[in-house]
């Protein structure tokens, strides 16, 4: 499995969400778990944009403790271009936009066949984007009960 961490995924790793930080560890060996450099960039305009200079340096903190997680930063190839023009133009001719740097993580995503780990709605409408949550509990842990 090879998963790709959305944004609000990488922020609930660095909080510690229980839930987030359960699935992460309970991954198999094998498991591949990166992020794009957008959703870096997102992370590090965070940073940038926190209100102190105490606050900046926990967040950078908590920023080098997730790379410490991550097995690799994606970058935007040439690859990912064409899948964003594709999904771009998809979702605007099903009047269903969404934020340009969603589009931008649902690339890289398709790009590499990865499973894009997120709780954002607008991920939902990009045909052939394989999604999980890990706030809510997985299939098996469902089917466990």
């Amino acid at each position: 499995m090879r998963y790709l961490i959305d944004t609000d995924h990488c922020s609930y790793i660095q909080r510690g969400h229980p839930e987030v930080v359960q699935r992460l560890q309970s991954l198999p060996l094998d498991a591949e778990v990166m992020t794009s450099v957008i959703t870096q960039a997102e992370l590090l305009a965070g940073i940038e944009q926190a209100p102190s200079a105490r606050r900046r340096e926990e967040l950078r903190t908590l920023y080098d403790q997730l790379l410490t997680r991550i097995a690799d930063i994606l970058p935007v190839t040439s690859e990912v271009a064409e899948k964003f023009a594709e999904v771009i133009t998809s979702l605007i001719r099903k009047g269903t936009p969404i934020p340009v740097n969603d589009i931008w993580i649902a690339a890289v995503a398709l790009a590499h066949d990865l499973i894009v780990v997120s709780q954002d709605g607008h991920f939902q409408h990009v045909e052939g984007l394989q999604i999980e949550d890990w706030t809510q509990p997985s299939e098996t842990e469902i089917e466990g009960n």
